[in-house]
């Protein structure tokens, strides 16, 4: 039997709280607010699961998004994996999303993606969530070895580390 993600005695955090942004559990209650987050940045998110990678297609629809929030949520209150809607201040707008889910392989435990929307990148929002997540990754989870792909791993290294995990 393969270990949790997390051990059960862990508590999951459900917020976090800064001056420029708020992290929450992702659920479909945020539907409508992802969803156009996601579409008026949509090519700039091509490349944030992978290099090639095409979510979101330019024909995605509210109710594929539903789908894809529905799983997160799923998967979040199963304890597989951890998505989280990054929201204004005043939570009245989603400005992007963290996913924490595990890593199979040896050098990592968790993988890590993260995004904000176009418009709020040339305030620097895209960094601070970085270096906020690197601190709260390692104060409060229960990570070793966080891996942040595309980010801190090149992507042609992380595939040849997600090639060799596989066989």
């Amino acid at each position: 039997m393969k270990p949790p993600f997390v051990p059960t005695n862990f508590t999951i955090p459900l917020r976090l709280v800064n001056p420029d942004f708020i992290l929450r559990k992702l659920t479909i209650e945020d539907v409508e607010q992802d969803y156009e987050a996601v579409m008026s940045s949509k090519e700039s998110l091509r490349h944030i699961f992978a290099p090639q990678d095409d979510w979101p297609a330019d024909e995605m629809t509210l109710q594929d998004n539903l789908q894809d929030l529905q799983r997160h949520q799923d998967d979040f209150d199963q304890r597989k994996g951890f998505t989280y809607t990054v929201v204004s201040p005043e939570e009245d707008a989603c400005i992007g999303c963290v996913y924490i889910y595990p890593w199979k392989g040896k050098q990592y435990d968790a993988q890590v993606y993260f995004w904000v929307r176009d418009a709020v990148k040339p305030r620097g929002l895209e960094e601070k969530l970085g270096q906020v997540l690197h601190h709260w990754l390692a104060d409060v989870w229960p990570f070793r070895a966080p891996a942040f792909p595309g980010r801190q791993i090149p992507w042609d290294i992380w595939e040849q580390l997600r090639q060799a995990q596989e066989d």
